[in-house]
């Protein structure tokens, strides 16, 4: 559950596909955080290093982080 001074954010990750380096793999992350930044840090240290890590424009609501069981602190993959 998000507390008042809590956001769930989606962070875009992409990273190179393992398999085929030319290709890039797209994911995306739901994570709850105090800040964007925050929520960022979270992400970044979830997933691989040299991934990029962008914050989107999009917050999901309270009710959508409850029914994805988002914890605050963790990040989730969409």
């Amino acid at each position: 559950m998000t507390e008042l001074n809590q956001t769930a954010f989606i962070v875009k990750v992409a990273l190179s596909d393992e398999t085929a380096p030319e290709q890039v793999l797209t994911l995306f992350y739901a994570v709850i955080a105090e800040s964007a930044d925050l929520g960022l840090q979270i992400v970044k240290e979830a997933v691989k290093e040299g991934a990029k890590v962008t914050l989107t424009e999009v917050r999901l609501s309270q009710a959508t982080a409850q029914a994805i069981d988002l914890l605050p602190g963790y990040a989730r993959a969409l």
